[in-house]
């Protein structure tokens, strides 16, 4: 790929704009879809960025020849699934057992899991990114469907895929560019057992398990603290357990089915922007719902089904419409923290 900015530490802004031009250039002649990210972030330039994901390289030339875009690239169109292996936050520490282990980090977490499995990690091409994370890069086998999960495949690891993009070769983020890791340059398949892995779920609650509000809230509260994941992903944390609480919290007669359908939009656009796994999404919207028995009035003995359908309408709506955290929303939280 192209040549690191770190490698011209005293470049300006403006310089940068022909290394991420060609960069972009590059990704694009190998197939894989690229947007614009704001200058110096990782938050899209464009609206509907998904959609907008290009190979043009015309295209490409004017988008960038203007500024020096981060650059996004567009997991879905581009048929790629991304491992990404997180270095945990200060004072985040694994569970016990995985300590045991010997893991420290997605790349540690990633290794256990292969000697447990008893399979190697295939060798691909792979970014650092700018906080020392690794994104390993794969194309999905043919014919699979791979969305994004923040947080439930493993410690430390989450999954870039469809819906999702992840931050290209030569974009510069306080300070810190993203460079190629190794020599490889083209992804290679997802292996059978790392596909497995991105695809499996937990399995949902034995029914007359369904949590109550407090039960909910603390699973996620605790999710974000095991997980150790970045500010962005515990803001997105943080706004679906007040999503769960508000929900249960409602009284019959007062616009459930709405304010259900309203937080399963929300929730779908926190996993439009890879901020929230799916299938948690979906199983803790309807596990609140089902407690509460929502959408049971008009239809009592079809009630668990209007739930369902309920949810995923919320879901796919708000899954076209990623939401991610603002700068007034970052400087807001940083200016709470201590």
């Amino acid at each position: 790929m192209t040549p690191s900015p770190l490698a011209h530490p005293r470049v300006s802004t403006g310089d940068l704009r022909p290394f991420l031009l060609a960069s972009a250039l590059r990704y694009a002649g190998q197939g894989m879809a690229v947007h614009p990210l704001l200058v110096g972030c990782k938050e899209p330039r464009w609206s509907a960025w998904e959609e907008r994901a290009t190979l043009d390289p015309e295209l490409i030339s004017r988008t960038w020849g203007r500024a020096p875009f981060n650059i996004g690239v567009a997991c879905g169109p581009s048929s790629l699934v991304a491992i990404d292996l997180d270095v945990p936050k200060d004072g985040v520490t694994p569970p016990e057992e995985l300590v045991t282990a010997g893991v420290t980090d997605g790349l540690s977490m990633l290794r256990h899991l292969a000697t447990t499995a008893g399979e190697p990690i295939t060798p691909t091409m792979a970014v650092r990114t700018c906080s020392g994370g690794l994104h390993l890069i794969y194309t999905a086998p043919a014919g699979t469907a791979v969305r994004n999960s923040a947080g439930t495949v493993a410690w430390c690891i989450d999954v870039r895929a469809a819906g999702g993009y992840i931050v290209g070769i030569g974009s510069v983020v306080e300070g810190a560019a993203y460079t190629l890791a190794g020599s490889l340059t083209t992804p290679a398949v997802l292996p059978d057992w790392m596909l497995t892995l991105v695809t499996s779920t937990v399995e949902p609650p034995e029914a007359g398990e369904a949590p109550g509000r407090a039960g909910a809230v603390a699973r996620l509260r605790d999710l974000t603290r095991l997980v150790g994941t970045t500010r962005e992903q515990r803001w997105a944390a943080g706004i679906f357990a007040s999503e769960l609480a508000e929900l249960q919290a409602m009284r019959p007669q007062t616009g459930r089915t709405q304010r259900l359908n309203l937080a399963a939009y929300r929730a779908g656009q926190l996993v439009g922007a890879g901020l929230l796994d799916l299938a948690l999404a979906e199983r803790e919207l309807v596990a609140v719902a089902e407690a509460a028995r929502i959408c049971s009035t008009q239809n009592p003995r079809g009630y668990l089904g209007e739930i369902q359908r309920t949810v995923t309408r919320g879901l796919r709506a708000g899954i076209g419409r990623p939401r991610h955290m603002d700068d007034r929303a970052r400087q807001a939280k940083a200016g709470g923290a201590a």
